[in-house]
């Protein structure tokens, strides 16, 4: 229904290998067909502006590859539904305000992690998502699902291998990679920048020694007084 209700469309296409392209065409689309696949996207979005206003527009990225990770992973089972509350020995006024039930969190059946990078008019992203497989009436595909971090210019992870953005997924919990592994900078990140920022700054003034700056002090003061003398 997330998807339904969403005026956004994309239409994006890659190239596949011909084992892979082989079966395909016999209309066979096991997800493991899928596992450890590397391409590059290409097409066109059609989304709503960023402020809401206004028809949709044509968006295409200037780079976009992806990678699926190489292994099948179940979700964790879903939390119990809690009970029905209890009332409470009778309150002031007879109110009692019940909590609301507990979220039942939408996870999807056995899935493969996929992360992407790319970039467009609005700067370089990175992406964390996965690949499940999905039925819509009498159709049935694989659902590719990517949260998008758009990051700075100098984030180390736009650099990196996508299979190095598959392995920082360290959370128990990884079918929604991207409420925990997409952060918007890393810390080793904001050290570095940290760092050639300060390596920029000019020198400090000399540090005053007992209240004094280094040549107005008395060590100073007779040393020249000796270079003086000399002359």
């Amino acid at each position: 229904s997330d998807f339904a209700s969403s005026f956004n469309f994309f239409e994006l296409n890659f190239d596949v290998d011909a084992e892979r392209a082989r079966h395909f065409q016999t209309g066979s689309l096991d997800l493991r067909l899928f596992l450890n696949m590397a391409a590059d996207f290409r097409g066109h979005y059609l989304m709503e502006p960023p402020d809401g206003t206004g028809y949709r527009r044509a968006y295409r990225d200037d780079l976009h590859s992806f990678q699926v990770d190489g292994v099948i992973e179940d979700p964790p089972a879903e939390a119990p539904m809690a009970e029905e509350p209890t009332a409470p020995p009778a309150a002031p006024f007879g109110i009692y305000l019940a909590p609301p039930p507990a979220r039942q969190p939408r996870l999807p059946g056995p899935y493969a992690l996929v992360s992407a990078r790319g970039s467009n008019e609005f700067g370089t992203f990175v992406s964390l998502g996965h690949a499940r497989r999905c039925s819509a009436g009498a159709d049935e595909g694989v659902e590719l699902t990517l949260a998008r971090r758009y990051v700075r210019d100098d984030d180390s992870r736009w650099r990196w291998p996508l299979s190095d953005m598959l392995r920082s997924v360290v959370a128990p919990i990884r079918a929604c990679p991207w409420e925990h592994s997409l952060p918007c900078r890393l810390p080793a990140d904001i050290i570095a920048a940290e760092a050639a920022r300060r390596a920029q700054e000019p020198p400090p003034p000399p540090r005053p020694v007992l209240g004094q700056l280094a040549h107005h002090t008395a060590e100073y003061q007779a040393m020249m007084m000796r270079k003086r003398g000399r002359d």
